[in-house]
């Protein structure tokens, strides 16, 4: 006759309060997406990748090229490397 197997109580998941996951979820702030550019020139934006704030300071679309600049640099960076909020993200 086959053992049966008995089940732990770690192997159980545990289940997640759907009303818990969606003030997480609305605490959690959401990147600037590309419409909204215009309105944040020349204000400060949390940058995560160098994790600090940068002044924005211009966006522009070449072809598929999507570009935007910081008053601290002269060039123009990709808007797809950098993850941009109003809010410091930690």
């Amino acid at each position: 006759m086959p053992k049966k197997k008995a089940t732990k109580t770690s192997e159980i998941p545990k289940k997640v309060d759907n009303q818990e996951e969606q003030e997480k979820q609305e605490n959690k702030p959401s990147p600037l997406k590309w419409e909204e550019l215009e309105k944040h020139i020349g204000q400060p934006v949390w940058d995560t990748r160098e994790k600090k704030w940068r002044v924005l300071d211009g966006y522009r679309r070449t072809g598929n090229t999507y570009s935007i600049t910081f008053s601290d640099i002269a060039d123009w960076v990709s808007y797809y490397d950098r993850c941009i909020f109003l809010e410091e993200v930690k």
